[in-house]
């Protein structure tokens, strides 16, 4: 079994002059679930869409399951179950002829978990797809993307359209049990805190470049939030070198820092700036991710 389940080296995709993704080098651990985290139009879904071989690449080479997505994306599309953010779907077909019609694709196909899946997901088969809600589409598209048991899966903004009840029983318990079986998950979605417990890997991009990949343990022991409190007025001319954004509000300067250094940090700070007194707090990912990539 390789190492990393996707490698991209010097990825990038450029239309016209834009360069929507550049020099794009990540590392996906196989058995991991990983998350590539960035604003909208960071080139997230162009990534993807780069990895499962629906896209063409302009620079650079992608290994997925050890295949080359632009020479051999129907290997891939038979280990990847693959959520995008938009579903296309046959409009007119009811979703028993469009689960039959998927399942002829894929000799894996698990029928006893499909029918588990339609009962949880409270899909009806012989309803017809143009009237269902952007909910059940959403619950339709996952079911296709677990039913044949992939080795990975690429989800896209999996949970856009589902009710926080039906978000959370997907993350908790459907892609929990996924992962427990020791499979690769890639997930890109906005609602950081919601798949912050299911995450053991996070590479954030911004404008199509990875401004850090790291295990999520490691990110929350190196970027903590740090409250400076003045005896009076923050100085004026406050430079900090260690803080990647700096928010002042009356006697007190609130600070992130990148790299966090438990046992130098603070003393550094204490005599960098003069407060009186410096208190260290966690970051949740999503605090993390406005002030590292957000706009």
């Amino acid at each position: 079994m390789n190492e990393f389940a996707i490698v991209t080296e010097g990825l990038g995709k450029q239309f016209g002059k834009h360069w929507a993704v550049r020099n794009l080098n990540i590392q996906v651990p196989t058995g991991s679930v990983f998350g590539l985290l960035g604003p909208n139009g960071a080139g997230k879904s162009t990534t993807i869409n780069m990895i499962m071989g629906l896209l063409p690449s302009t620079t650079g080479q992608m290994r997925v399951l050890g295949y080359d997505p632009a020479r051999e994306d129907l290997e891939i599309r038979k280990r990847v179950g693959y959520v995008p953010e938009i579903q296309g779907f046959y409009d007119w077909m009811k979703i028993n002829e469009l689960v039959e019609l998927v399942a002829s694709y894929h000799d894996t196909w698990n029928w006893t978990l499909c029918s588990s899946l339609l009962a949880e997901f409270r899909l009806q088969g012989g309803a017809v797809i143009k009237n269902l809600s952007k909910g059940m589409r959403a619950k339709l598209s996952l079911l296709l993307a677990l039913a044949f048991e992939p080795q990975m899966l690429v989800l896209d903004e999996p949970t856009g359209g589902l009710d926080p009840a039906a978000r959370r029983n997907f993350i908790e318990t459907i892609l929990a049990r996924f992962q427990e079986a020791g499979r690769t998950i890639l997930v890109s979605s906005h609602l950081v805190n919601e798949f912050s417990g299911l995450l053991d890997h996070v590479c954030f991009i911004r404008e199509g470049n990875v401004e850090l990949m790291t295990r999520l343990d490691d990110l929350h022991q190196r970027m903590k939030r740090v409250r400076l409190v003045f005896a009076e007025q923050v100085p004026g001319n406050l430079r900090i070198e260690q803080a990647l954004v700096t928010r002042v509000n009356g006697r007190e300067a609130m600070i992130t820092c990148r790299d966090f250094d438990p046992q130098r940090t603070p003393e550094a700070l204490t005599a960098q700036t003069g407060a009186v007194n410096v208190i260290v707090e966690d970051m949740t990912l999503e605090d993390i991710f406005v002030d590292l990539v957000g706009s």
